[in-house]
């Protein structure tokens, strides 16, 4: 059984510290990492409830091969891929959900990059226990497979709702004696979910089409807009701090 436990947590657990390690200017509340990781799986056991409903009371289901269209050559089934752009919606607002219990109320929520890191953390949770499904289904190969693959596809999906959480809460204090100042921020987030629940279907999307090249694209062109989101974000939080210590 610890084998078993160790070949899935293990993959997480480093990719974690990969994310961690991404900044090195300030301390991160370990403790708080470690509830989001943890956080992060049991997003995954609510996504499976929401995409098992969709798959049961939509039109939307990934066997469905009626009404297809014709896109460049190819026969696309409109509900069974629509079905993946559902789950891409639900599994990024199952991520969501632990972000803003966990963190957006949290005084360690301080700067945009923070908010990338917790989402990374949350997707890399999230993707360790799919791993668990995986390593029962198809053996050691897949898992290692996702593990160099889909773990870190998983947190580049959330960077940008990760970045667009930490600037709503951001956004929340710098307007707290404004007229409807709740507007804005939840809008933000709204923004950042949508964002990263379209890279997430789309990516899934791929994938059920048999389109592994489009797909292994997507993830290098996600990693270059974690890699450009987290240069703003670090530039802002030094312009914060320069702020902070001229006041």
């Amino acid at each position: 059984m610890l084998p078993i436990v160790g070949i899935v947590l293990v993959p997480g657990i480093l990719w974690g510290w990969v994310f961690y390690h991404a900044q090195r200017y300030k301390k991160v509340y370990l403790p708080l990492l470690l509830l989001l990781f943890i956080g992060g799986m049991g997003s995954g056991l609510l996504a499976l409830v929401l995409n098992h409903a969709v798959e049961k009371y939509t039109l939307f289901w990934p066997d469905a091969l009626w009404s297809q269209i014709i896109v460049f050559g190819k026969s696309i089934p409109l509900f069974s891929s629509g079905f993946w752009f559902f789950v891409g919606f639900n599994e990024e607002f199952a991520k969501l959900l632990v972000l803003l219990a966990v963190v957006y109320p949290s005084r360690h929520l301080e700067e945009s990059f923070d908010g990338i890191l917790y989402a990374a953390v949350v997707s890399v949770g999230f993707a360790t226990l799919e791993n668990f499904y995986y390593l029962d289904q198809y053996g050691v190969a897949v898992v290692a497979a996702r593990t160099v693959v889909t773990i870190p596809a998983h947190a580049f999906m959330s960077v940008p709702m990760g970045y667009y959480v930490a600037k709503s809460r951001l956004l929340l204090e710098a307007g707290n004696e404004k007229k409807f100042s709740f507007y804005l921020p939840m809008m933000t987030i709204i923004q950042g979910w949508f964002i990263s629940a379209f890279l997430h279907g789309l990516y899934d999307f791929f994938l059920s089409l048999k389109m592994e090249r489009m797909a292994y694209i997507q993830i290098v062109v996600m990693g270059g807009i974690s890699f450009w989101l987290s240069r703003i974000a670090l530039r802002e939080s030094r312009r914060q701090s320069l702020g902070d210590s001229i006041a």
